[in-house]
């Protein structure tokens, strides 16, 4: 799961995926605040289980780094 948000991440970044480090805020180090519907767009093709419209509600208010977004991932496929 990590690996494959990490893939999503670099992505957005001319950094290869094992240089992102999830455990840091992403927001305008890895992607521009502006491309955040296109990051939560991606994120959703990847799990499609996850709801569209929460995530891209949270994403960069409460979910900042990449561990939070993989937690959030994983409450919803738990549900």
């Amino acid at each position: 799961m990590e690996e494959k948000l990490q893939k999503i991440i670099a992505a957005y970044t001319p950094f290869d995926y094992t240089q992102i480090n999830l455990n840091i805020e992403i927001k305008n180090r890895y992607i521009a605040s502006e491309l955040k519907d296109n990051f939560v767009n991606d994120i959703c093709r990847a799990w499609p289980g996850l709801n569209s419209t929460e995530l891209h509600n949270v994403m960069f208010t409460e979910l900042r780094t990449g561990r939070q977004i993989i937690e959030f991932i994983r409450k919803i496929i738990i549900r």
